[in-house]
């Protein structure tokens, strides 16, 4: 009987002091965007955390043509080409967790978002969760690639959304924030 409630007590400190943590976390949610699906993910993400938005957008835009933008993609990919970005978050150091959102382009995060990471490696050892959104390649090779990017993260758990059900996946955002302590 004492085993059991020493193994209640010891449970309910530290699901308390996990809750308590991820109340006091601050959380920043960086996301690009060409068609719009992963904004509208990342714009849920905000609305369920009430986390900071940033939007990474590069000084070249992205062909609005499907064909052309695949194209494009695919030789930056090729060529481990980055393009330039305007601007970037101020203060880094104030957040806890990153969550990092973006389409599945080849296979894994666009260039875009390499270039984003690259240029901020001060988050290497901050949480990161990664929420993409795909045409059905789910979230590809992106988890391993940022693990080998960033080889001393903390990647939580990451969520992958289709594209044609984007727009209904509040559920399944919330339920996501819920695993990985941030709701």
């Amino acid at each position: 009987m004492t085993k059991r409630i020493i193994i209640f007590l010891t449970s309910l400190i530290f699901f308390t002091g996990a809750f308590l943590n991820a109340q006091n976390s601050k959380t920043l949610i960086v996301y690009f965007s060409w068609s719009g699906n992963t904004r509208v993910a990342a714009e849920n993400t905000k609305r369920l955390t009430g986390a900071d938005i940033f939007e990474i957008t590069v000084k070249n835009p992205y062909p609005t043509d499907y064909g052309q933008c695949v194209n494009q993609a695919r030789d930056e990919q090729r060529t481990d080409f980055l393009p330039e970005l305007n601007g970037n978050v101020n203060n880094l150091s104030q957040y806890d967790t990153i969550i990092v959102a973006f389409p599945i382009w080849w296979g894994t995060y666009p260039q875009a978002v390499k270039k984003f990471l690259i240029d901020n490696r001060d988050i290497s050892y901050k949480k990161i969760a990664l929420l993409c959104t795909h045409g059905g390649s789910r979230l590809g090779r992106s988890v391993n690639d940022l693990k080998a990017l960033y080889p001393n993260a903390n990647i939580l758990e990451s969520l992958a959304i289709s594209g044609s059900s984007v727009r209904n996946s509040e559920n399944d955002i919330r339920n996501w924030l819920k695993k990985i302590w941030l709701l």
